[in-house]
């Protein structure tokens, strides 16, 4: 989900003889960085696709926020397809030996998953505050042709703000190499800093605000929920985690990709190691970022008891039913003395009834 580009970003200093620092030992780690992806992928290519079939064949009524979670699962999966290539391109040394449409498509998909991403977690959290706080006066809202409506305009936003991709991205020679680089450029430089207002800042206030109007509520009329607001809260704490990490792992690299852009305008100067840490930290974030694009399905897996039972179905027999009965051995205590109170009373209320009768 990290723009993998940004491991080859310090070559661009060194287009000013006047701001010439040497980076070459933050590249020390690329057989690590390399290693990541490759478990990245594997991870996350089937833990999306998962989640698509799940999704897709629910049997159970669909809520409107399983059409934004099915999209999140494609942007995501989408992205992990090119992973391999930025694998191979950082175990060489960063050497692009693809080429330049391969190149371009690939930073374009990336572009794309940053953006659709964003904007489908800040769909999550806003039908997730209409459900619970704004119901009566926006539920007629929360229709699935509405939701459908919403994702198709996402990815037709996110496909625009993704198009600068394919004008800066290219192969371009360095000290022998070649390497898929961003051609930088005033004009550049200033869409990059738009775009984490309209793509970063904006989606995080409407994320800040919708989940802080439902935790207010929830904490108002906690004892006073019924069953159905119960679920709610339950799907309202798998969206709090998946907005949680994404936000872990994309604020430090938006803020670090921020200052990048001003260093490269000569915004503000500063000294070699300073820019040699800010290079090291978007390394370090770029792969905190491709982490996020696979934990989505663990998240899932750990809260989602529908989506936990769907996911056993899919596996060989005798592994899911060993899973299951470890699933069955392992619920909480507190299921199980409200199982045995409810039974007790029920028996209760039989013996009741049976010395009234005459």
């Amino acid at each position: 989900m990290a723009a993998p580009w940004e491991t080859t970003a310090w070559y661009d200093y060194q287009t000013d003889p006047d701001r010439f620092c040497d980076f070459e030992d933050i590249i020390s780690a690329k057989n690590f960085i390399a290693s990541i992806y490759c478990l990245v992928f594997v991870i996350g290519t089937f833990g999306n696709a998962v989640v698509i079939v799940i999704m897709r064949w629910k049997r159970k009524a669909k809520r409107l926020v399983d059409v934004f979670i099915t999209h999140l699962a494609i942007a995501d999966l989408v992205f992990l397809l090119t992973l391999p290539l930025w694998a191979v391109s950082t175990a060489l040394d960063h050497r692009w030996v693809f080429g330049g449409s391969l190149c371009k498509i690939s930073s374009y998909i990336v572009a794309v998953n940053m953006y659709s991403s964003i904007f489908f977690l800040a769909c999550i959290s806003v039908d997730r505050s209409v459900a619970i706080v704004w119901s009566v006066e926006c539920g007629h809202l929360r229709t699935r042709r509405c939701a459908i409506l919403t994702s198709l305009l996402i990815w037709v936003l996110s496909l625009a703000l993704g198009l600068p991709a394919l004008l800066f991205r290219n192969v371009v020679e360095y000290e022998g190499r070649w390497i898929c680089s961003e051609i930088t450029s005033p004009s550049r430089n200033t869409f990059t800093l738009a775009t984490r207002f309209i793509a970063f800042l904006l989606p995080l206030a409407i994320i800040t605000v919708s989940y802080s109007s439902v935790a207010v509520k929830l904490h108002r009329h906690f004892h006073r929920m019924k069953r159905e607001q119960q679920r709610k809260r339950k799907s309202m704490k798998i969206g709090f985690w998946i907005i949680a990490l994404f936000l872990l792992a994309w604020l430090p690299y938006n803020v670090l990709k921020t200052l990048d852009v001003l260093l490269q305008s000569s915004a503000i100067l500063v000294s070699c190691g300073t820019q040699g840490a800010v290079r090291k930290g978007t390394l370090v974030f770029t792969c905190v970022a491709f982490v996020n694009s696979c934990v989505n399905p663990i998240i899932y897996l750990l809260f989602d008891r529908y989506f936990r039972q769907s996911f056993l179905q899919l596996l060989p027999c005798a592994v899911a039913r060993r899973l299951k009965v470890r699933s069955s051995t392992s619920q909480p205590e507190s299921s199980r003395s409200q199982r045995r109170n409810s039974s007790l009373a029920k028996e209760t209320e039989a013996l009741s009834a049976a010395k009234v009768a005459p």
